[in-house]
């Protein structure tokens, strides 16, 4: 069997070095942690550009070695009690909601504390008929589940092709239909106000994006921001409570936050 080529990479620029990825005929690729990524090609990948990487290695696997550790790494993840997180070669386990995505390029596998913690909150918080903005959608996974929970309408925004391409392919693993999810390459192209609003990113996008945000959050709405660790929660929440949010819940994994911030109805 041939070999697979690993490549390790400390990376500067996330999204172009999974870019450049791309066009190097990467086969799969996982996140270790924030900004340490490995990637696995048929033939060896040319050296990444300075640019793109702080330092990078590249050695050679057996072909069989590489399908059983890519596959170890992504096994069933329980957001909540009703709530799993799959690769298509794992087992169903039976919950009312199950959401299947493909690792590859879009981030979003269920295993990054931020990702859980935003999939435990929407459980919480989302209802039936609630209308829903996912800023950031990389894989899909969060509106997969508000499209399972039933909430409607649906937009999904992302502006990185790749992930575009990761979402379609993960929507039709979970039998969602292509019009069900309007899927929008820029949040200025949003029309409309929702129940929901979640933000999966970064605190500098939240804080560059905050009026963005708060003009398509309806009055007694719910805005989710995730992304960011604790050093970032404070500015946050004092920027929320000066647009009279009130911050319900906090919750922390690994260092990593969520806030679920509410826009009380006006009396």
């Amino acid at each position: 069997m041939p070999g697979w080529f690993k490549l390790t990479a400390r990376v500067r620029e996330k999204e172009a070095f999974l870019l450049w990825l791309a066009e190097s005929g990467t086969r799969g690729v996982w996140e270790v942690d924030d900004r340490t990524l490995v990637a696995y090609a048929l033939s060896p990948f040319p050296p990444p550009p300075e640019s793109l990487v702080e330092s990078f290695t590249q050695e050679e696997e057996a072909g069989e070695d590489w399908e059983r550790k890519w596959q170890e790494k992504f096994t069933t993840v329980w957001a909540a009690e009703d709530v799993t997180v799959r690769p298509p070669w794992e087992r169903t386990r039976g919950v009312p909601f199950d959401l299947v995505i493909y690792p590859a390029f879009a981030f979003g596998t269920g295993h990054h504390p931020t990702t859980v913690l935003c999939l435990r909150m929407i459980r919480k918080y989302l209802k039936k008929g609630m209308a829903f903005l996912d800023v950031g959608t990389g894989s899909g996974v969060l509106a997969f589940l508000a499209w399972k929970m039933r909430a409607r309408p649906i937009v999904a925004v992302d502006c990185d092709p790749l992930a575009c391409a990761e979402f379609e392919r993960n929507a039709a693993l979970n039998g969602i239909p292509g019009e069900d999810i309007t899927l929008v390459g820029d949040l200025a192209l949003v029309r409309g106000t929702f129940d929901c609003v979640v933000v999966n990113i970064s605190a500098s996008f939240c804080h560059r994006h905050f009026e963005d945000l708060l003009r398509r959050l309806r009055e007694g709405g719910y805005l989710i921001l995730s992304g960011f660790t604790e050093k970032d929660l404070i500015p946050l929440l004092g920027r929320a409570r000066r647009q009279h949010l009130q911050d319900v819940e906090i919750a922390e994994d690994s260092s990593w936050m969520v806030v679920v911030l509410h826009r009380f109805p006006v009396v």
